[in-house]
């Protein structure tokens, strides 16, 4: 493997321009530090004083001095960082259960502390190194995000499929006591990590706040594609109801003794036990919506205040059919149907069952191509159609079965397909005829 980071791109007249790098030109020490990756860069070129840099270019060795600014190597594209593999075999991997044909990006298992600090990618802190450690804390990278799924070791190896190679505990422990704020995640796996094992793991990471911040309960996940696993049951509505309890329980006892709710349910499990979303209150600073926490509130919030935003205005759309997946199809419906009522426009909710991955897998951020553009086919051929931004890949504009956008509006029979990111995006679409499109998506779970 080549040594340093490689230069993919000079933004012209950019202070790394002016610095005299180039494209293609590989970065190997900054101030005399090895540079693995971007962060690496960043981190040492922001200490204070010129910025010496060794670089390979063409085969030929080359040094720069920088003279001191705040970042003098702003304008500079670095290759992306090389993806630390998980070696984990979790039974309830969602990865494993995904078929033939999807984006191999998907297929990607990443177990990364940079990832996890950069994207909020969850880690089991299994490949962590004690001089990963060292560079985490000389980096303060933090928070990272931790999956935890059980705080009893036996139970937690069954999970992860075979024995971790470091103690969660202790572990949790070293980062916390070096000043790295956690997030935890627990797949919630019925019969394997829930009941008083759950109890445990909730109480005993209670304890380590507020450096452990919070606590997210998302339910497994299981498409048709999957190996036949004795130990694995679906979330069901009487799970789902006996979780939901079993979390408020905690939640009132750490809402008196530590002023926060600390652990929250994924949306799923409310939609799956057919119990009404709660206010927004209720997710304090929404600290975990990227876990399908709160998500479904705050389209519901934003949809509130666009729809007032232009209530008072004619919408330009008159005939529109909204995709999403089976289980936010009926809140969604009871939205859209409160906005035809007040507009006079002819809106329909499609909801799409997913046989690509199994009707099991019932959130719209994985509905493929080829099942929305059969579903649409048949029941809205001719109607112009709006599909989530989050079924559409930011790195090349497809869905995950590689289908286009524009190939699902043909086979489906649309008129036009609209890819929309959200609430406030479909009311600017009704309104004005426009939006935003695919590339920021914030509803992935909906």
């Amino acid at each position: 493997m080549a040594r340093g980071v490689l230069v993919e791109e000079v933004k012209p007249g950019s202070p790394g321009q002016l610095s005299g790098i180039l494209a293609g030109d590989r970065l190997i020490e900054v101030n005399g530090r090895n540079v693995d990756d971007h962060l690496d860069i960043r981190f040492h070129a922001a200490t204070p004083g010129d910025v010496r840099l060794s670089l390979q270019r063409t085969g030929e060795s080359l040094e720069l001095t920088l003279p001191e600014q705040r970042y003098p190597l702003r304008g500079i594209t670095f290759e992306e960082i090389k993806t630390k593999v998980c070696g984990s075999a979790c039974i309830f991997c969602f990865i494993d259960q995904l078929p033939d044909g999807v984006r191999s990006s998907l297929k990607v298992k990443d177990e990364d502390y940079r990832l996890s600090f950069l994207h909020g990618n969850y880690m089991t802190l299994n490949t962590l190194k004690d001089r990963d450690i060292e560079r985490i804390f000389e980096q303060r990278l933090s928070p990272l995000y931790v999956s935890i799924h059980s705080v009893d070791p036996e139970v937690r190896a069954k999970i992860l499929g075979r024995p971790p190679r470091r103690e969660l505990i202790p572990t949790i422990e070293t980062l916390l006591g070096g000043g790295i704020e956690l997030y935890g995640q627990i797949v919630l796996c019925p019969k394997v990590n829930d009941g008083a094992i759950l109890d445990e793991t909730i109480e005993v990471l209670g304890g380590y706040h507020p450096g452990m911040k919070a606590i997210a309960v998302v339910p497994l996940g299981l498409s048709a594609h999957r190996d036949e696993n004795p130990l694995l049951s679906p979330v069901t509505k009487e799970v789902a109801g006996r979780v939901l309890d079993q979390i408020h329980e905690h939640q009132e006892r750490l809402l008196k003794e530590k002023g926060t709710r600390f652990v929250w349910p994924g949306d799923e499990f409310f939609l799956k036990a057919e119990r009404p979303l709660p206010a927004s209150d209720y997710y304090e600073a929404f600290d975990q919506y990227e876990d399908g926490i709160g998500m479904i509130r705050s389209f519901t919030n934003e949809f509130e205040k666009a729809l007032t935003a232009v209530s008072h205005r004619t919408p330009v759309t008159k005939k529109l059919a909204i995709v999403t997946g089976t289980l936010f199809a009926k809140t969604l419906e009871g939205m859209v149907g409160q906005l035809a009522e007040r507009s006079g426009m002819e809106l329909r909710v499609i909801p799409v069952p997913n046989d690509f991955l199994g009707r099991a897998i019932n959130v719209a951020g994985l509905l493929c191509g080829q099942d929305i553009a059969r579903v649409i086919a048949a029941e809205a051929p001719g109607w112009d159609v709006a599909i989530p931004a989050e079924v559409v890949s930011r790195a090349n504009g497809l869905l995950l079965d590689d289908w286009s956008p524009d190939r699902v509006r043909s086979e489906g029979s649309a008129n036009e397909l609209f890819v929309v990111n959200g609430p406030g995006d479909l009311v600017r679409l009704l309104w004005e005829g426009r939006c935003e499109g695919a590339g920021t998506a914030t509803y992935p779970h909906v």
